[in-house]
């Protein structure tokens, strides 16, 4: 039985009727080895989540070969935007990366950038005696 009634076939009119989702045959649309592949994602995946390869389950395809038309300056040693203290732009969105690799990538480049300044965050605000608390409140000001 279907664990959201609501998100099953018969919701197919309504989203191409609000966000242009029109419902397609994918089976059809896909070459078999590629309709086998998904298929059998899909049930692997649903061992862990039941319900998610269910009859009313709707598989949506949006993918573009595209990345972010826009890069947040930053810092080539902080990773800290420039003219916008506190914020260290990474991955995709940003303009860092063009795939979830390269994003990932990005990410853990960012956050060995930030961990000196959390960790110098930290330390100030014990170093000053501020009571518990005090030093993730120093972290967010910096």
């Amino acid at each position: 039985a279907p664990r959201w009634p609501r998100d099953g076939p018969e919701m197919a009119p309504r989203l191409r009727e609000t966000i242009g989702v029109a419902a397609a045959p994918l089976h059809e649309l896909y070459p078999p080895p590629l309709t086998a592949a998904l298929r059998d994602g899909m049930r692997a995946f649903a061992a862990s989540f039941p319900g998610f390869d269910g009859q009313a389950a709707l598989l949506h395809g949006v993918e573009t070969r595209t990345s972010a038309p826009v890069q947040v300056s930053r810092d080539r040693e902080t990773c800290e935007a420039l003219g916008l203290r506190g914020l260290f732009p990474a991955g995709e969105g940003a303009g860092y990366a063009g795939g979830i690799v390269s994003a990932a990538v990005d990410g853990i480049r960012v956050a060995e950038a930030l961990l000196p300044v959390l960790v110098g965050g930290i330390a100030a605000a014990r170093a000053s005696g501020a009571p518990s608390g005090a030093a993730q409140e120093e972290v967010g000001q910096r």
